[in-house]
Order: structure tokens, then C-alpha cells, then sequence
């Protein structure tokens, strides 16, 4: 299916591993041109060149921390002295906190707010007068189940996740009359490096090997039987960016393997 993604831009924040990694692939093998960016210098640039020589696409790349005053919105302008125009936008950038309420201190709870909502919130401001002026844009936010079905153990993350899906759900209203499309996407049991230090983990202490451990883990608690992958995710995404999703805006598309639609279930 030709989803009419050739030549358009796309900026990807959070590029150098995970999904934001594999959204930047899949968004490249559409025909998207590309700014992508990462704290680290060396993965950013490895991953950027290495899209550009398989895809033969544009790439516009940086190593930043959008945590930093200015820095989103001078990656925006970056991006713009490059290719002239903006029409995709994925907040990637993100971290969980594994700590019950009592034991977060305030530093921490700034910290998950700020790397969760505050980066993405400066994104869109950026990006949305730049898509107001040519009259369409998909913004696409990358959340967690846990926004929607909170996760014992994980409160920062579930409050911080739950605000960001609340952003793209009230954004998606305001900006709807411009042609911009708002939406969110919230995987849970994605085959990331922090879910394979978690199966490792549980590996050691059950004497398990890791794929023993894993295909056991997915069988207690993932209906599906499986973990996801970045890629499914990305494909989503990628879908979302596309003219094919032009009547989806305010949604929040769950990608878990059916985790979220009982009882909660604890991944072990």
C-alpha cells in the first residue's frame, strides 16, 4: 500500500535506540525525509547515515538533549534551514521510574514530567505554527499503556504517560480546523533493551536461559503470547503519519497484546 509519505519531512526526537530507532527506519522506507536526533553523538550519527545509504533519503541529524532550554525548538529551526518544511512530528523522547510514591523526591518527579510531557509539549510549539501555515501536519506521541491502565510500582512514569496522552487528546481538538492531526501511540511489552534487562533479570533468578525466560514471561502475562516489536510499533506510527489516517485525531492506538483489556496483569 502506497500510504503518500515519499518526500515528506519528518522529525523523529529520541532516534538512536528503541522505538524511536525503528520509527525513523519505517518512516525512511515510505520515502520520508528525516531529522532525527539523540544525546548520543556517535549511535545518531551511525543510525543516520546508515538510513540515508540504505533508503537513499535525506537525513538531517543532531546530537541533543531536548531537556536543554532552546533545544527543541532550535532543532525545529534546524530542521527547517534544511528542508524548508515540517510535516511530521514524533515525540519520542521518554524514560519510565520504577519507585513507589513515597520514595520519588521532587527532583525525580520534575525530572519524569519534564522528559515526558514538557520536551514534547516544546515540540509542538515549535512545530505547530510551521504546520498551521501550510494547512496539514501529524504530531504523534509516543506514551504507554501505563497512561491509560496504571502499573503497580511505576507511578511517576503512569502520571507523566497519562498527562502526554491527555496533551494529544486536548491539542488534537484545538489544531483539528488547521488540517493537523494529533494522536498517540501507547505500546506495553515491547521488545526494547530495557524489557531485555528485565528478562534477563528474571533469567538469573529463575535459572531460566533468555528465551526460555521470555517465552515463559509472555505465556503468564501477555494474551497474545508474545512480545511486541519496535517495528510493530513504528508501523503504527508510520500509519498514523499518513493521508490514510486522515480522520483519526485524538486517539490514543494501544499496541500490548491484548494486556490492557482485563485485569490488570503484572509482567513477572
Amino acid at each position: 500500500m502506497d500510504l503518500g509519505l515519499k518526500g515528506k519531512v519528518a522529525v523523529v526526537t529520541g532516534a538512536s535506540r528503541g522505538l524511536g530507532k525503528a520509527i525513523a527506519y519505517g518512516l525512511a522506507a515510505e520515502g520520508t525525509a528525516l531529522a532525527v536526533c539523540s544525546r548520543s553523538e556517535p549511535l545518531i550519527t551511525e543510525i543516520a547515515r546508515d538510513i540515508s545509504d540504505r533508503y537513499q533519503t535525506a537525513v538531517h541529524w543532531e546530537a541533543r538533549d531536548l531537556l536543554s532550554p532552546g533545544a527543541c525548538e532550535s532543532f525545529i529551526r534546524s530542521t527547517m534551514e534544511r528542508f524548508g518544511c515540517l510535516d511530521i512530528l514524533v515525540n519520542n523522547v521518554g524514560a519510565g521510574l520504577s519507585k513507589p510514591f513515597e520514595d520519588i523526591a521532587e527532583e525525580e518527579w520534575q525530572h519524569i514530567l519534564d522528559i515526558n510531557l514538557r520536551v514534547a509539549i516544546r515540540c509542538c510549539r515549535a512545530a505547530i505554527p510551521i504546520m498551521k501555515q501550510r494547512g496539514r501536519g501529524r504530531i504523534i506521541n509516543v506514551a504507554a499503556l501505563s497512561g491509560r491502565v496504571p502499573r503497580l510500582g511505576q507511578i511517576g512514569s503512569n502520571v507523566a504517560k497519562a498527562a502526554l496522552i491527555n496533551l494529544t487528546e486536548s491539542l488534537a481538538r484545538e489544531v483539528a480546523p488547521y488540517g493537523i492531526r494529533v494522536n498517540a501511540v501507547c505500546p506495553a511489552a515491547v521488545m526494547t533493551e530495557r524489557w531485555e534487562e528485565r528478562i534477563k533479570k528474571v533469567a538469573k533468578e529463575s535459572g531460566e536461559d533468555f528465551a526460555t525466560a521470555m517465552r515463559n514471561m509472555a505465556k503468564r502475562s501477555i494474551p497474545v503470547g508474545r512480545f511486541g516489536s519496535p517495528e510493530e510499533v513504528a508501523s503504527a506510527v508510520v500509519f498514523l503519519a499518513s493521508g490514510k489516517a486522515d480522520f483519526i485525531t485524538g486517539t490514543c492506538l494501544i499496541l500490548d497484546g491484548g494486556i490492557g483489556t482485563g485485569i490488570s496483569l503484572e509482567l513477572k
